[in-house]
């Protein structure tokens, strides 16, 4: 047989199933602390903090070719560096210079995410006095951002994370749906514990995001400790109208308040008389109650 006798014979490339709807990456739970020190005093932040990028990079998950990638290494380093550039007086205004650098360092790259959750600390108070530079933990509770920067828009979400509160008295639920699963009593006068979790919603033109923190969390705990509540959704709605009436950045507002119960022993089986005072403190299972209330149309 001949060269000319020989015909090539065509391999059709692999079929592929599928193809790349949506992609990101980055790099997750960088831990920094930055302590500023000024002549009088310390200030101390630790920060967490997660990055995503999304863009032009569907070719590294297609075939391999890494040039247009961003290490996530580096995304760590940045987020020392800029830290180091950045008075971080809060992690809103940290988050968007974060975001804004990645898009103005890489043109391929069409949005960043940087979500920051913050360890509180709080001076410890001497003689009456707080301690220039030494501090007690705050416990569970955080203080958190989520911003989203695009070469359009820049959306901020500030929050709080399981802020626990509990009052002794001032709390009901009655005239709930009876049926043959039901064996919940009606109560009129209860205890209500909750771990409070939050997000708002800022108004492109914001700028004083450490006074909406306060303002937010002032509000959350003057509601909570006054209102009488007739049941956790009742509550946390009137957290959220009175958060959009004190907070004029705001647009709108999510709360989680899972209803952790402290559920009151049965004395009487030991011949106690029940002044409810002892109970049985419970979180799992627990209810849980979400909603988001939005700033009304003008």
């Amino acid at each position: 047989m001949t060269s000319s006798d020989t015909k090539a014979v065509c391999v059709p490339e692999k079929k592929r199933a599928g193809v790349i709807l949506r992609h990101s990456y980055g790099k997750s739970k960088v831990r920094l602390t930055k302590v500023s020190r000024h002549a009088d005093r310390h200030d101390l932040k630790e920060l967490c903090v997660d990055i995503s990028l999304e863009g032009d990079f569907a070719e590294t998950y297609t075939t391999g070719e890494n040039t247009r990638i961003v290490a996530t290494d580096s995304m760590k380093n940045t987020v020392y560096v800029l830290a180091a550039e950045h008075p971080v007086l809060s992690i809103e205004s940290f988050a968007i210079d974060l975001a804004k650098h990645f898009l103005n360092t890489y043109t391929h790259v069409e949005k960043a995410t940087v979500d920051i959750a913050e360890e509180l600390w709080q001076r410890i108070v001497v003689n009456g006095k707080a301690h220039p530079h030494a501090f007690v933990g705050a416990g569970a509770e955080k203080r958190t951002v989520s911003v989203e920067h695009s070469r359009t828009a820049t959306v901020v979400h500030s929050g709080i994370a399981d802020l626990r509160v509990v009052k002794t008295t001032d709390s009901a639920f009655v005239g709930f749906i009876r049926d043959k699963y039901t064996t919940l009593p009606e109560v009129k006068d209860r205890m209500f514990g909750t771990s409070i979790s939050g997000t708002w919603l800022y108004k492109p033109s914001a700028s004083d995001y450490n006074r909406d923190y306060t303002t937010v969390r002032d509000t959350i705990l003057e509601v909570f400790a006054t209102h009488m509540s007739l049941s956790v959704q009742q509550t946390l709605h009137e957290i959220g109208q009175e958060v959009l009436a004190r907070c004029s950045d705001i647009i709108e507002i999510s709360l989680v308040m899972p209803n952790e119960h402290r559920i009151p022993f049965i004395l009487h089986q030991f011949g106690l008389e029940n002044r409810n005072e002892i109970s049985v403190t419970t979180d799992e299972p627990h209810g849980l109650i979400k909603a988001t209330i939005a700033r009304c149309s003008e």
